[in-house]
């Protein structure tokens, strides 16, 4: 009667170890993108690395529900294929127990797993999801906006206001220095500009978010643009602006309202029955389908785990022989077709077109039958395998070096029996050992590259869904968008995949005893690492040829394909409230309504020349509208006025209005491509090339705008491609001392070095948009830090 007992403690051990690994893989791989959001956002606006824990902290819950189905899944596929792979599923055979004595085993691990997610997303989630919000809505409303104060950048966060400064005094970030503010009432139409030579900004004492503004030494004009006669002109030794907060302040100061996502289960049947006793119609029906589906949705989530749990059994029993690398690969198979299915089905029971029941459940239903058919073929087959599984098995465990030799003639398999006439390279450095090191180094590389393409996949996917039913778009679009998200993601995803291939490639040579016959043979360890560096080497040349000559392109097109699954409107240039602000050439201060690039034309157009020096406005010069004949621009039904040259003048010193006039201003391209910058500034390090942005970086400092993150993600373009290089680099002397615990504990290893690394690389990118250093030492100090630790701890291995 122990015999029970120990057995299936034993395979609990056997799932526990592969289903924590994968718990932690997947958390992170989820968490990532939010880490640098957080470390970012902490560090840009002053919130400290408290706030930065407290917000990761509040994620982790809504990222266990997703992770712990997945890696339940992942550990069942590991660990019975490594009892069915050392044969001890034939012993257990051999002594009377079958599939169903794994049946009760496996059971109640994903019962175990499916309590521990319907814990954390009934009882954790709703509060942890109600304080993120929180949290978010107090960092917005607490937010200090002179931390985004930036010498020669518009600040345009106030309302009906945008401010300029020339100079920030050093070790201050509210003590200003060449001072411009252009002001306008919607109401009255009335604009205002200050110009004054040093000012204080800081927030109001009240922390009702109010901005006060203290100006000296200045000037200033008050003026509709349609009645130029109405033109005011001042000036003064010192002058106090009392501004509103920004616009979405207001909103966010109202009591924060509970979401189906924060309720807990009481309250959601309680919300439930508030819907169903609605007066009108439509908000009942469309209120219930919300809260019915949220409902069904914390009950089937978490009993995934059961689901992935017992379909793990029949699929990692019959892999016989699969290994590791391909449980991993067909529990990514598994997950993208659940949460295809889920997703999909999910969106279109929360919009009412289909039933909860059928939306919510179908995804575990057709999980369930695949189970029982896989299970159903298990007992009458025995280990026989299906097709999928037995090409994921040949694939996995296919002998790429012995490739060649199998074409040989029967003469050079005779000759090669002879230990003289084993087959060698001409160059000393290339033989038949380095091939077949690297290409087990290549193909446990493409087994990292695959699996992490198709988490990220799956990320996007849920991201899209909801997009992608709301707005009626096509399901082919969706592969339409990931056929160009592809190359795009490969400067991400290959530092990771190089740095698993290294590791579980070394390990498994260290546990198999090919690398201590490898040193009895003279070949030493560092020796042995010469083909992967060189063909690491070769993929970060890779790397930059895609990043430079394929993703400018791609990341353009998966835009476009995005805006269209999100409903955008078609982009298109200068619809900026208040209108744009640029500096041009000659000290020139341009403001215009809209600009049309293709047409060479402005509508609402003003150009001011500015005196930092004495704080004035030289002269003003307005415009309807305006168009490049070619040579210059012609301006339409507008007026110029130049400004008296001495202080304390009270009249203009020349006011004329005109019909038509030309003009010698700054060539159209110049506002072509700055119009570029405003309208995909969030993508553009990554649609463009090195080259181009380069000269869009040099462009905009002659225009007197902040190009830190333009230059801090130009020296990122150079020092991204070197990172699997320094990844390899760094997790090679963890591949020798750990290899003999498993190609598992390998990947533990590297999923600490990830984290660690994308740690440091946010926080050395944030501290460079932040000024603290140096674009060049943000870029490229974690390369050069961890390059050193790695060729430091290589030289201490044991060789």
């Amino acid at each position: 009667m122990t015999l029970l007992p120990r057995l299936q403690r034993y395979v609990w051990r056997e799932l526990l170890g592969p289903t924590a690994l994968g718990l932690g893989l997947y958390t992170f791989v989820l968490l990532m993108n939010y880490l640098f959001l957080v470390a970012r956002t902490a560090l840009a606006q002053d919130y400290g690395w408290g706030w930065a824990l407290q917000a990761l902290a509040l994620q982790l819950p809504r990222t266990l529900v997703l992770t712990i189905p997945m890696a339940t899944l992942l550990g069942v596929l590991i660990g019975l294929g490594r009892l069915s792979g050392d044969h001890e599923w034939v012993a257990l055979q051999g002594a009377g127990f079958g599939p169903r004595f794994l049946l009760r085993s496996v059971a109640l691990h994903g019962l175990v797993a499916s309590l521990l997610a319907f814990g954390i997303y009934n009882l954790v989630f709703p509060r942890t999801s109600f304080l993120s919000r929180q949290l978010e809505r107090q960092a917005m409303v607490g937010r200090n906006l002179t931390a985004n104060l930036r010498p020669r950048i518009f600040l345009t966060d106030l309302p009906n206001l945008v401010l300029y400064v020339d100079e920030l005094r050093a070790g201050s970030k509210g003590q200003m220095e060449g001072v411009w503010i252009y002001q306008s009432d919607p109401e009255t139409g009335r604009e205002q500009m200050f110009v004054a030579k040093t000012g204080d900004l800081y927030p109001a004492e009240d922390r009702s978010g109010r901005i006060e503004l203290d100006l000296r030494d200045g000037s200033f004009h008050s003026y509709r643009s349609t009645e130029p006669e109405s033109y005011e002109l001042g000036t003064f030794g010192s002058y106090h602006l009392s501004i509103a907060p920004p616009l979405y302040l207001e909103g966010l100061r109202q009591p924060l309202e509970k979401t189906n996502l924060d309720r807990t289960p009481s309250e959601l049947l309680a919300e439930r029955r508030r819907a169903a006793a609605q007066p009108d119609p439509v908000l009942r029906r469309v209120t219930s389908d919300m809260v019915r589906s949220e409902i069904h949705q914390r009950l089937a989530l978490p009993l995934a785990s059961v689901v992935f749990a017992l379909l793990g059994i029949p699929l990692g029993v019959a892999r016989v022989r699969s290994g590791k690398g391909a449980g991993f690969a067909l529990s990514l198979l598994v997950i993208t077709i659940y949460w295809v299915l889920f997703t999909t089905l999910a969106d279109q029971a929360r919009f009412g077109r289909i039933s909860p029941w059928v939306g919510i459940w179908s995804a575990n239903v057709v999980m369930v039958l695949w189970a029982a058919s896989a299970y159903w073929r298990l007992r009458r087959r025995g280990t026989q395998e299906s097709r999928l599984l037995r090409a994921l098995r040949e694939f996995a465990t296919f002998d790429w070096a012995t490739r060649r030799s199998r074409n040989t003639t029967v003469q050079e398999s005779a000759a090669v029996a002879e230990p003289s006439a084993l087959p060698q390279s001409g160059h000393r450095w290339i033989g038949l050992i380095d091939r077949y090191i690297g290409l087990q180094y290549l193909r446990v590389l493409l087994y990292a590259l695959l699996s992490a393409y198709v988490i990220y996949a799956v990320v996007e996917l849920k991201n899209l869904s909801d997009d992608l039913v709301k707005n009626h778009q096509p399901v082919g679009i969706v592969f339409s968008y990931f056929k160009y998200f592809a190359p795009g993601m490969l400067t991400f995803v290959l530092p990771v995949a190089c740095l698993v291939g290294a590791l579980v490639a070394f390990a498994l040579l260290t546990r198999t005893g090919e690398l201590t016959a490898l040193k009895a043979g003279g070949l030493s360890a560092r020796r042995a690492t010469i083909p992967v560096l060189l063909l690491t080497v070769l993929l970060c040349a890779l790397s930059y040829h895609v990043q430079e000559n394929i993703t400018p392109t791609t990341n353009r097109k998966a835009q476009e394909v995005k805006d269209r699954i999100q409903g955008r409107l078609a982009r298109t240039y200068g619809y900026a409230p208040g209108g744009r602000w640029t500096f041009g050439s000659e000290g020139r201060l341009y403001h215009y309504s809209y600009f049309d690039p293709r047409a060479a034309s402005f509508q609402g157009l003003s150009v001011l020349s500015v005196d930092w020096s004495s704080a004035r406005i030289l002269d003003h010069c307005f415009a309807q509208t305006a168009t490049w004949d070619g040579r210059q621009w012609v301006l339409q039904r507008g007026w110029y006025r130049r400004f008296p040259a001495t202080k304390g003048a009270a009249a203009a010193q020349e006011f004329r209005r005109f019909e038509r006039e030309s003009m010698a201003l700054d060539p159209p391209d110049n506002f072509a491509r700055r119009e570029y910058v405003w309208s995909n500034s969030g993508e553009l390090p990554e649609q463009m090339t090195l080259e181009d942005l380069g000269k869009q970086i040099r462009l905009l400092e002659r225009s007197g705008y902040d190009t830190t993150k333009l230059r801090v993600a130009w020296h990122g373009k150079l020092a991204h491609p070197v990172t699997p290089l320094v990844m390899v680099m760094l997790g090679l002397p963890f591949a020798f001392r750990l290899g003999r615990r498993g190609s598992l504990y390998s990947i533990g290893v590297a999923l600490i070095v990830v984290i660690v690394y994308w740690a440091t690389l946010a926080t050395f990118e944030a501290l460079g948009l932040e000024t603290v250093l140096p674009p060049v030492l943000a870029a490229w100090a974690p390369n050069v830090l961890y390059g050193c630790a790695g060729l430091y701890l290589l030289l201490f291995v044991r060789t």
